[in-house]
């Protein structure tokens, strides 16, 4: 059964069982305060009908006043009032009550012939033994009624303090009844929570706990027919998907490891066997051009030149798919990179390769990154070199470097970027995808000169380092590379000053 039908049957029997002792509770109290008004009742009886009469009866026999007949007669009156009730309708004292009513009833009989008698005599009745006797007697009998009066008033006490006492004793075990179905309700939940949820929890930690450790055959096997049941049913078809995927996985790292045993291989290979060739031929045919040169005509030297220039292009190219394979390869060293500081370093190599033209470059300060050092010189070199060569038909060439808020692409949020920006010739942003792609050239060979890998490469160190890279550009009025970089760990420096200029030794202007 699943655990939210058992505590929805728990809850709706604790309900059920709640409710029956509270309406049983509430009809508990109210036959309470019913048979605490009867018990009260009872005792007035009592006192009216046998204290009050009684002293109000020997009050008049001693003063034979008329207040004192004016005082029995209202309590006659009082006693008739609470006979009048209705509060022993239908109870066991109904019987008591009728059997009082009759005694009442004779009582101003024989009151009112006690009254006549006692009035109607001269001053020396008192000497008659007749008219003592006689009013003995009805003294007597009044006497005896409010004995039966005060008997049957006292009965009604009784009956009223037993019944409150049972309903006490009723009330007592209701609230026992009450603890005892929350204490069963509580009980069965705390039960329910641990053999159906703390226990299978518990088993689910264990199984996580062995997965994260790597035992990836590590099984559950919690067969209940419940939520918890089907989860670790799901645990465990997760586990043994899981362990498909490690093993799946385990078997392309030993292809990835021989894939790149063999990637280290060509890299020799391409290192050494095919380099060889390449300064043969350019050995060669610089040696035939300088032996043979004066019998060549203008077009065979010039198709040796197109030979030498074509090997030192495959020697470019070469090298550049060389450096594309190291920076693949390898652990990162991470470091807090002082970005500027190389920035500066990387553009007085790229300045003094283009001596001569009037190139500016600003240079953020105070800036830094978390990196292998070695691997973002690569990348700022590609990116500084590509901003000088595609600069080189503007005649006074600016670049910038620093950091900014920009959109990522990637993540349609707004982030902190690196930046790389020229004014040079730019390019069409429909065919921006293909930007960092190897071998990929926006502009042809004529126009620009170059491999390809550039982009390719700077992307590589990007992805590396766990950043996202893109660029923005329009044809004739120049490009901004942006790219990201995690976080460095712990505080970072402070803002620095201004941006400053770094600009071409040969430059005017």
């Amino acid at each position: 059964m699943l655990i939210r039908t058992q505590q929805w049957l728990i809850a709706a029997a604790a309900t059920l069982t709640v409710a029956a002792i509270a309406w049983a509770w509430t009809e508990s109290s109210a036959g309470f305060r019913l048979e605490l008004e009867r018990n009260q009742l009872a005792k007035q009886i009592w006192e009216v009908g046998t204290a009050r009469l009684r002293l109000h009866t020997f009050t008049f026999l001693d003063t034979a006043s008329i207040e004192a007949q004016i005082d029995w007669r209202e309590s006659h009156a009082e006693l008739t009032r609470l006979l009048e009730t209705r509060l022993f309708k239908g109870a066991p004292g109904a019987a008591i009550l009728a059997g009082l009513h009759q005694h009442h009833a004779v009582l101003p009989d024989v009151f009112d012939t006690l009254v006549e008698y006692r009035t109607a005599k001269s001053v020396n009745w008192i000497l008659d033994p007749d008219a003592q006797a006689h009013q003995r007697e009805l003294t007597r009998r009044i006497v005896t009624l409010t004995q039966h009066i005060a008997e049957g008033s006292s009965t009604l006490m009784d009956l009223s303090q037993q019944r409150l006492e049972a309903l006490q004793r009723q009330q007592e075990k209701l609230m026992l009844g009450l603890i005892f179905a929350l204490a069963l309700a509580i009980g069965l939940n705390f039960a329910i929570v641990r053999h159906q949820i703390l226990k299978p929890a518990r088993r689910l930690e264990q199984g996580a706990r062995a997965i994260e450790a790597g035992h990836y055959d590590h099984r559950i096997g919690l067969q209940r027919a419940n939520e918890l049941g089907a989860l670790a049913r799901e645990f465990d078809h997760m586990a043994e998907s899981l362990s498909a995927t490690m093993a799946a996985l385990r078997q392309q790292g030993s292809q990835l490891a021989l894939a790149n045993r063999e990637l280290e291989s060509f890299s020799y290979s391409v290192s050494h066997d095919l380099r060889t060739p390449l300064r043969g031929i350019e050995g060669w045919t610089r040696a035939l051009l300088e032996d043979c040169g004066e019998r060549l005509d203008t077009s065979g030297r010039e198709y040796l030149d197109r030979v030498r220039a074509e090997c030192a292009r495959m020697n470019l190219l070469i090298e550049d798919l060389l450096q594309l394979a190291r920076v693949s390869r390898g652990e990162l060293d991470h470091e807090r990179v002082d970005l500027p500081l190389l920035a500066r370093q990387v553009a007085a190599r790229s300045l003094e390769a283009c001596r001569g033209r009037d190139i500016g470059i600003e240079i953020q300060p105070g800036i830094s990154a978390w990196g292998d050092r070695r691997l973002l010189e690569i990348a700022l070199t590609n990116l500084f070199d590509n901003a000088c060569k595609f600069s080189a038909r503007v005649p006074q060439a600016r670049i910038a470097f620093g950091r900014c808020l920009a959109e990522n692409p990637a993540t349609r949020q707004c982030e902190e970027a690196f930046f790389v920006r020229d004014n040079g010739a730019g390019f069409d942003m429909a065919h921006a995808q293909r930007l960092f792609g190897a071998f990929q050239r926006m502009h042809s060979e004529k126009e620009f000169p170059g491999t390809g890998i550039g982009l390719a490469i700077v992307q590589r160190i990007v992805l590396r380092h766990g950043g996202h890279i893109w660029a923005e550009a329009e044809r004739g009025r120049g490009a901004c590379f942006f790219f990201t970089l995690p976080p460095a760990p712990g505080p970072g420096p402070g803002p620095g000053p201004a941006p400053v200029a770094v600009r071409c030794a040969g430059g005017h202007g």
